[in-house]
C-alpha cells in the first residue's frame, strides 16, 4: 500500500487525504474500542508506521479510522455502566457485525473520553497521524440515551461531547490536524474539518446487457 502510495504521489495527487480504514488490532469494528496495535494480518507494526511516514513527507493527511458509537461486549473493560440505554431500560443496539455474529452497544456518551484518550496515547507515539477519522459521529443526529442507572443524556449533550472529543483529538495532534466523520448532519459545524463517504463501487465485472 505504501508503494501504490508513492506512485500516486509521483503522478502529482498530493493535494489528498489518505483516511485509513482497516487497520484495528482486532479487525474493522470489532471488539472496539480495542485498536491498538494493528492488526498482524496486514504487516508489521513498522510496516503501518512506513505508510504514515510516506504521507507526511508529501504533507498528505494521513487520518487513520477509529469508532467511538459501538462498544462489543468481549472487548476489554466492557461494561454496562458504558453503554447507553433508551427509555424501557434496555441497553441500545449498534452496528451488527454480521461477518463474526458480533453485536455492539451504543456508547455512554460521559464514559468515552478514557478510552478516546487511551488510544489516541498509543497513535500519536507510535504512528504520528496528521489527521483523524471517527466514524458514525456526522452521520447519526445526535440522540437521547440514558445511563444504566436512569440519568437522561439529551442530544445536547451528545453533541457537545462529539464536538469537543474532535477539538481535543485536533489540539493532541497537533498542525491543526483536520478531523474527519462521515457525510450527514451539520450540528459538528466549527468541529468538523471534513467528512467522507462512499457513493459508488465500480464492479469489475458487471453483468453484460
Amino acid at each position: 500500500s505504501a508503494e501504490a502510495l508513492q506512485e500516486a504521489f509521483r503522478y502529482g495527487l498530493t493535494n489528498s487525504a489518505v483516511v485509513w480504514h482497516n487497520w484495528q488490532r482486532w479487525g474493522y469494528d470489532y471488539r472496539l474500542p480495542d485498536i491498538c496495535p494493528p492488526n498482524p494480518q496486514f504487516g508489521a507494526l513498522e510496516e503501518f508506521q512506513h505508510l504514515a511516514a510516506v504521507c507526511r513527507e508529501q504533507d498528505v493527511i494521513f487520518a487513520p479510522h477509529d469508532n467511538y458509537i459501538d462498544f462489543y461486549p468481549d472487548a476489554k473493560d466492557f461494561s454496562f455502566k458504558h453503554i447507553g440505554f433508551n427509555n424501557d431500560g434496555h441497553p441500545i443496539w449498534a452496528w451488527l457485525n454480521e461477518g463474526r455474529n458480533a453485536q455492539s452497544f451504543r456508547w455512554n456518551v460521559e464514559s468515552l473520553r478514557p478510552f478516546l484518550e487511551r488510544n489516541l496515547e498509543w497513535i500519536r507515539e507510535f504512528i504520528q497521524p496528521t489527521g483523524y477519522f471517527i466514524d458514525v459521529w456526522s452521520s447519526i443526529g445526535p440522540y437521547e440515551a440514558w445511563t444504566h442507572d436512569g440519568q437522561l443524556q439529551d442530544r445536547l449533550l451528545h453533541r457537545n461531547i462529539w464536538g469537543e472529543s474532535f477539538a481535543w483529538i485536533r489540539e493532541y495532534l497537533g498542525g491543526n490536524a483536520p478531523q474527519i466523520s462521515e457525510s450527514g448532519h451539520d450540528q459538528l459545524i466549527g468541529y468538523l474539518d471534513g467528512a467522507q463517504t462512499n457513493h459508488l463501487r465500480v464492479d469489475p465485472s458487471p453483468p453484460e446487457g
